[in-house]
């Protein structure tokens, strides 16, 4: 049988009661940093670990409920996963970029057109660097889950049983990424309509306010990157409260949109352990069921 991610999981998460209000919790609680995120992950993880045991139930009541006494344990041992997973392409990205903009500046600035090869080279390691994040945000999902199913750490960098686990049902991985990135881009454009209104409002109060204050924007074209950035930050403290107020709204609906694409993919994630017949794991180092060849799904 086949699931469908998207819809189960979703289902889950509208049916739960409060979904909303503790989605807007999670995205305040994740303004605190480390601790916030292990909350975080320790809350939507400990759901998903429910679904790979096929427990169907809502959302847990409270956040901080810790029910299992394992809350803060679990979502240490994720935000270790995914931080050492995301270390390697973050890497690779960054080296990738900083040589394409520096060939990029050294052929517009100084007219060496010696630097493109470098710049395109430098092209080349970013858009690797891009794939190999996607391969380790897929690899530390299954690792996550099965820290979170073994309550051990070391479960969820077992190399070889990650492995093993995403050969086999690829195809399944494959659809939750893809919801990912989809759900993302989709309440990112929502969100993005309505961070652009919040940013003109601020824009338009600061202009405002440094225009009567006698400033002079003719002096912007000359302007370089450092001068433009300290502008930025001139225009927005202008604004006053509005400014404040504006961009707090802004870094909300950012960490909001986090949150509910998280819980999304967590529950998720749930649902695709949960195939590989969870209770009859044995050991963390021992074989799993479907290499008996007692898969269930």
């Amino acid at each position: 049988m086949q699931i469908k991610y998207f819809q189960t999981a979703w289902n889950d998460i509208k049916n739960s009661p409060g979904w909303f209000g503790k989605m807007c919790l999670l995205a305040l609680v994740g303004f605190v940093p480390v601790f916030g995120q292990i909350v975080q992950y320790g809350y939507l993880y400990g759901w998903a670990r429910e679904a790979a045991w096929g427990v169907h139930e809502p959302l847990p009541q409270k956040i901080f409920g810790n029910e299992d006494g394992k809350l803060y344990r679990r979502g240490w041992f994720i935000l270790v996963i995914v931080f050492v997973f995301g270390l390697v392409p973050a890497i690779v990205t960054g080296i990738g970029s900083s040589m394409q903009q520096s060939g990029v500046s050294a052929i517009v600035y100084d007219g060496s057109a010696s630097m493109s090869a470098f710049a395109s080279i430098g092209g080349l390691i970013y858009f690797v660097g891009i794939i190999l994040s996607l391969f380790m945000t897929v690899l530390a999902w299954v690792g996550s889950m099965r820290a979170a199913i073994y309550d051990r750490l070391s479960a969820g960098f077992q190399f070889g049983m990650l492995w093993k686990m995403l050969r086999h049902d690829t195809n399944g991985l494959l659809r939750v990424l893809g919801m990912n990135l989809l759900v993302s881009l989709i309440v990112g454009l929502v969100i993005g309509f309505v961070i652009s209104i919040l940013l003109t409002v601020a824009i338009v109060a600061g202009v405002a306010a440094m225009a009567s204050a006698g400033f002079q924007f003719e002096s912007l074209q000359s302007m370089t990157d450092i001068q433009a950035a300290v502008f930025v930050m001139q225009l927005f403290g202008s604004a006053g409260v509005i400014g404040i107020l504006c961009f707090l709204a802004t870094a909300y609906l950012i960490m909001l949109m986090s949150a509910f694409v998280e819980m999304l993919t967590a529950r998720a994630l749930g649902y695709w352990a949960w195939q590989f017949d969870v209770p009859h794991w044995r050991g963390q180092n021992d074989p799993m069921p479907f290499e008996f060849g007692s898969n269930q799904a």
